[in-house]
């Protein structure tokens, strides 16, 4: 799948894009949540530091995944 995006550079910045905002959405839900999040049964702990630690996680790792895309997508259109 990453060949194909690197291939066509239209579809690959439309992706990253779209992993960006994912990103940022899930970084935000997660922090904004937090306190709703919490009371459910099985995330009882310290304030559900699980899930709004997963959710940061995930939230960069899919907006670093978006810029590493973005630029070896700018690297191989300044080559050609």
């Amino acid at each position: 799948m990453y060949q194909t995006l690197l291939n066509d550079p239209k579809k690959a910045v439309k992706f990253a894009l779209l992993m960006l905002s994912l990103g940022l959405l899930v970084l935000s839900c997660g922090t904004a949540w937090r306190g709703a999040l919490a009371p459910l049964p099985h995330l009882q702990g310290v304030d559900g530091d699980f899930i709004h630690g997963f959710s940061i996680g995930l939230g960069l790792t899919l907006e670093i995944c978006a810029v590493v895309i973005l630029a070896r997508i700018r690297h191989s259109l300044q080559k050609s």
